[in-house]
């Protein structure tokens, strides 16, 4: 695609007190050894710490490839959604968080599976992460694709990070279709599912991003089982299984009548039957949704089950 001039990316950085770890983002960035023209849009979401005065030292000193916008503190998802109203211009949009550190391969090679394709249709890239405590030292990786990537696994399942997403300009276009933000729990779930429902999605088991856990990590992961399974302990307090649930809900209102019958029949089954719990019973053991594990897959029969989804 492209074949009279170079291919233009565009990065969508949200930042939000993040003094500690952006220089180290931004320079990972800047470092990346793509053949393209690659810039970076920020918008900072309301900081009270020293993060906008880093943003202008890079702005001043690459004013030729990186852009800011400032805005009062509107939470991340909105935040996302703003930079993505606010793109346009070119070939593919990278999802950036304020406090991880690119591989400089990783613009490169989520090119490889998306310039290939038909642009005209919405594609999306994602790959796992390395996991890296304060002092970057790898303990693991976010999941591995195991099993086949397809609408009944991630409506629900948030398997694609948004650190990692890199997707075309018809995907973007889609996004911009005005939507009620507070009723989103992850951003990333849903332009993983806009994109599995409209389009393509490829995942690239490739890891490509040292992604540092640390306290302000909104999502994070455990160094170990336990940490993992406290985690998910944690969740449920929160009812952030049940705030997904509702997610799906109202993607279900958005995209229902864009839905093969397939899919808009066992989304609707899967709603419907949460209203007791003898249907959510009745439901679940035929139901077609699954995660990337066995374990994974039961725990979610077991959460819905008991209505915890």
């Amino acid at each position: 695609m492209n074949s009279k001039s170079q291919v233009r990316v565009l990065v969508l950085l949200s930042t939000y007190n993040g003094q500690e770890y952006l220089a180290a983002q931004l320079d990972s960035i800047l470092k990346q050894k793509a053949n393209c023209e690659l810039h970076v849009l920020i918008r900072d979401d309301g900081s009270t710490d020293e993060t906008r005065s880093i943003i202008k030292q890079y702005e001043t000193q690459y004013s030729d490839r990186i852009f800011s916008t400032f805005g009062s503190n509107i939470g991340y998802i909105k935040s996302f959604f703003t930079l993505i109203n606010l793109a346009s211009g070119y070939d593919f949009y990278s999802l950036c968080d304020q406090d991880d550190i690119w591989l400089e391969n990783k613009i490169a090679d989520a090119l490889s599976f998306l310039e290939k394709e038909d642009t005209d249709i919405p594609l999306l890239y994602a790959s796992p992460s390395f996991l890296v405590d304060d002092q970057m030292q790898i303990y693991g990786t976010t999941q591995l694709l195991k099993k086949e990537l397809s609408y009944y696994n991630t409506l629900i399942q948030n398997f694609l990070p948004g650190h990692e997403q890199v997707f075309n300009q018809s995907l973007l276009s889609e996004l911009k279709k005005p939507l009620d933000y507070s009723r989103l729990y992850a951003h990333d779930s849903w332009i993983t599912n806009v994109a599995i429902l409209k389009g393509k999605v490829f995942f690239d088991n490739r890891p490509h991003v040292y992604y540092r856990q640390h306290r302000f990590n909104k999502i994070g992961y455990g160094k170990s089982k336990t940490d993992w399974f406290l985690e998910r302990i944690n969740r449920i307090r929160n009812k952030d299984n049940s705030k997904f649930s509702d997610q799906i809900d109202y993607f279900f209102e958005v995209y229902g009548n864009q839905m093969p019958e397939k899919y808009k029949n066992e989304t609707a089954k899967y709603i419907w039957s949460k209203s007791n719990i003898f249907l959510r019973f009745k439901y679940i053991i035929h139901s077609e949704f699954y995660r990337q594990n066995e374990f994974q897959t039961f725990l979610f029969k077991l959460l819905y089950v008991l209505g915890g989804i």
